[in-house]
């Protein structure tokens, strides 16, 4: 089965998150219940929020994380039987919003993001270039 869009929730934010039903049949009547949400999150935007100049350089982040930058979680259950499988997957959803949609829409979250990707992008190519010199 392919991804099917459920829902798409307007953050307080202004980003939009996306809520995906990714199931698949796996043997017999047994699925893997998969929920899968994205959102884009505009580096430029994210960085310049609030109306104060970023202490940042954008030029530069968007050079290593390009415009925008995917923000996904995926939440799975296997071998779900096929009576089960609506309700497990309302159970995932539910969770996850309740747990992570508060943290999600607050004001601060794409900059933090923003900032996290760029510091674990710049840090993986110090790495790849350190191995580059050792061999």
């Amino acid at each position: 089965m392919k991804e099917k869009l459920i829902k798409t929730l307007d953050l307080e934010n202004g980003l939009q998150l996306n809520v995906y039903d990714a199931s698949r049949k796996l043997v017999g009547d047994r699925w893997l219940v998969s929920l899968v949400v994205r959102m884009d999150v505009p580096v430029t935007e994210a960085l310049k929020k609030n109306g104060r100049q970023p202490t940042e350089n954008v030029d530069e982040i968007k050079d290593v994380l390009g415009d925008s930058v995917l923000f996904e979680k995926k939440r799975e259950k296997i071998f779900v039987d096929t009576v089960a499988k609506e309700k497990v997957f309302k159970e995932l959803c539910d969770m996850f919003l309740n747990s992570s949609l508060n943290y999600l829409s607050k004001e601060i979250f794409p900059k933090q993001y923003i900032l996290k990707t760029y510091k674990e992008e710049v840090k993986k190519k110090s790495l790849l270039n350190a191995s580059k010199n050792i061999g």
